[in-house]
């Protein structure tokens, strides 16, 4: 059979498996770009040559992704604009809340809590050694109720929360951030 030199290809049309052959994929590989829109195929499952060779030699420069039309492009665009701005506007309520002093930075609590919790410790552990001399020789009566008001005295400074305990600690934080 002689040899016919063919000028448009795109009028030839070939099956799964003759395209594979031409861009050295399996038939099933084939089906499966065509399925997910990669490849195109007319409904009696026939495909361009020449069509589906730009189709895929597109999809190989894009790694292995389907180009995205422009109308696609804007809307990935304006999506992922809408996601920024509204990071944006969070962090910027987060700066607002710090600063009107409705919120704290965990680490700042962190440390003042386990500043107050030192100290209430150290407290309630020297109380033997404050109120042994005080309660020598009282009744059972009178030492519960020192030892129980000296108890309440020290759990009450716990009580004594104030915003103002953290500022402090957030303008150290600011000024050694801004370093």
């Amino acid at each position: 059979m002689p040899l016919q030199v063919i000028k448009d290809l795109s009028e030839i049309l070939t099956t799964s498996d003759g395209l594979a052959g031409c861009i050295g994929l399996s038939r099933p590989r084939v089906i499966q770009l065509a399925n997910e829109g990669i490849l195109d195929r007319d409904k009696n499952s026939k495909y361009v040559v020449a069509d589906n060779i730009k189709r895929y030699i597109d999809y190989i420069k894009n790694g292995g992704k389907t180009t995205q039309s422009s109308d696609e492009f804007q809307a990935d665009y304006w999506e992922e604009k809408a996601i920024h701005e509204k990071a944006k506007r969070e962090l910027t309520e987060i700066k607002l809340a710090k600063i009107q002093g409705k919120m704290h930075d965990a680490r700042d609590v962190e440390l003042v809590m386990t500043e107050m919790l030192i100290n209430l410790r150290t407290q309630l552990l020297g109380l033997p050694s404050n109120l042994a001399p005080q309660l020598a020789g009282k009744t059972q009566e009178e030492i519960y109720d020192m030892m129980n008001r000296e108890i309440e005295s020290k759990l009450n400074e716990l009580r004594d929360y104030s915003p103002a305990l953290f500022e402090g600690e957030c303008l150290e934080n600011d000024t050694a951030e801004d370093d």
